[in-house]
């Protein structure tokens, strides 16, 4: 029998192929993959639609083909991110940017560059 270092090296050397993910869902919760491709990856590049199935404050963007086919060009964005301040700028909920990968999701901080009006100058 095969032996492996790790029960996380044995499910995908092992069961790859499993469409349950019932040997990754027995993994320790802190050793599970997401599961959660970032649709950015699966979908049309550099072509994101609003989706408002659930009403404006669930709204989020997509890029998988089967919300944009069929979407006027105007309502096609370049990017997930300005789709989703564009679409969902007043989305109380989050639920859209909170769609974003982290390193893509605004910080919330406000620059403290001095043009703003925020921050001291010279003081760093």
């Amino acid at each position: 029998a095969q032996i492996y270092d790790s029960e996380f090296e044995c499910c995908t050397e092992e069961f790859a192929d499993q469409e349950t993910g019932t040997c990754i869902s027995q993994l320790d919760g802190d050793r599970q993959p997401s599961g959660q491709p970032s649709l950015s990856e699966l979908g049309l590049p550099n072509q994101f639609v609003a989706v408002r199935a659930n009403g404006y404050d669930e709204g989020y963007c997509s890029n998988l083909k089967e919300f944009v086919i069929g979407t006027p060009e105007a309502q096609i964005y370049d990017s997930e991110f300005e789709c989703c301040t564009e679409e969902f700028a007043d989305q109380t909920s989050g639920t859209c940017i909170s769609q974003l990968d982290g390193d893509r999701q605004p910080s919330g901080q406000p620059s403290l560059g001095t043009a703003a009006g925020l921050g001291l100058p010279n003081q760093f």
